[in-house]
């Protein structure tokens, strides 16, 4: 009995009981409301999708609930009836499955609720259809990009041939260029296709994004871009590859300053969040207040060669994509057409011991 009391109160149930198989089998959050209209049992799952603290849901009113969720926990209550996998919305970019199940225990009649996270489902889905593009497109560019290099070895040395014998050298000067602009492109397909081994450290980002910064002052300095800086995580260390972090931020603020004209206000700032799962995660935006994103190509930016630059490759945003999910984060995109954009780069926190 004193076992089955203190599990009721740290919210994990016994191996017997139908919420632990629930648990087990299905990724999701799972709470049980007691008889007495409040929380009896709650998961970290469930308290990390409702963005709550489990502790504090533990023995609180419905009311402590999302409004959604709470008016059909007591529509349950009243009149006993299940609701199957009811989409509910808890923001304007999160949803929530819900099942809530009434189940009669020794003596009084108690509600299971059973939420699954719309949003993560969405994510994974999104984030594994891409994956799998990137899967074959890797391979292809791979033995292509090879095949390109290799021609344009002879093409560059007759270029220069060319340009040593002074026949007209501003048409070689133009070819020349060029070519440096293809062997670019073919370089960035062949670090897409098979990047470096990530050699993980701890990371210290607000010194990654200063040494970023700096590499960029002549840049800014030349658009007379108002630079503002926000740090707020503490602490600001994560695992990752501090190279690859960098290229993520420089490709980053490259596109933010290109998306700005002169007297732009580019802002650089971090804080902490939680992730889905409750887990801790710094978060670095940097924002812009260039001309933004329209919304039919937010959602391609992470696409591998879709590019709205007149001279872009379309591989940079994929390239740093890549590079966060492979530090188990995420990169996001916000934009309001006109005023500018924000990219938010979400990574877990590490705290040394």
């Amino acid at each position: 009995m004193a076992s089955d009391q203190s599990a009721k109160r740290s919210g994990v149930l016994s191996g017997g009981n139908p919420l632990s198989l629930l648990q087990e089998c299905l990724a999701c959050g799972v709470m049980v409301v007691g008889a007495d209209k409040r929380i009896a049992a709650c998961t970290a799952d469930a308290a990390g999708q409702l963005h709550r603290d489990a502790a504090k849901l533990l023995n609180a009113p419905l009311s402590a609930l999302p409004a959604p969720l709470a008016r059909l926990i007591r529509e349950t209550v009243k009149n006993g009836r299940e609701i199957l996998n009811r989409e509910i919305p808890l923001g304007s970019e999160t949803a929530l499955r819900v099942s809530i199940l009434p189940v009669k225990s020794r003596a009084d009649r108690e509600i299971v609720v059973v939420l699954n996270s719309l949003t993560s489902t969405k994510v994974f889905e999104l984030n594994l259809r891409r994956l799998d593009r990137l899967a074959g497109l890797g391979t292809l560019s791979a033995s292509m990009a090879h095949e390109i290099k290799n021609g344009m070895v002879a093409i560059k040395t007759f270029v220069e041939l060319l340009a040593q014998k002074g026949q007209d050298p501003e048409l070689t000067a133009v070819v020349g260029r060029e070519l440096e602009r293809i062997n670019a492109i073919v370089t960035q397909m062949l670090r897409f296709a098979a990047p470096n081994r990530a050699a993980f450290t701890t990371v210290r980002v607000h010194d990654v994004l200063d040494h970023s910064l700096r590499l960029m002052q002549h840049q800014i300095s030349n658009k007379l871009i108002s630079l503002q800086r926000h740090y707020r995580a503490e602490p600001d260390t994560v695992r990752g590859d501090e190279a690859q972090l960098q290229q993520v931020f420089m490709n980053l603020l490259l596109n933010a300053l290109e998306a700005m004209g002169t007297q732009g206000v580019l802002t650089i700032s971090t804080d902490m969040a939680k992730g889905e799962r409750n887990e801790r995660h710094l978060r670095i935006n940097i924002q812009d207040t260039g001309m933004g994103i329209v919304p039919a190509n937010l959602e391609r930016l992470f696409e591998p060669f879709f590019t709205t630059k007149n001279n872009g490759t379309g591989l940079g945003l994929a390239i740093s994509h890549r590079i966060a999910l492979e530090h188990h984060g995420l990169i996001r995109a916000h934009s309001d057409p006109g005023k500018g954009s924000t990219f938010s780069v979400s990574l877990p926190a590490f705290t040394a011991v």
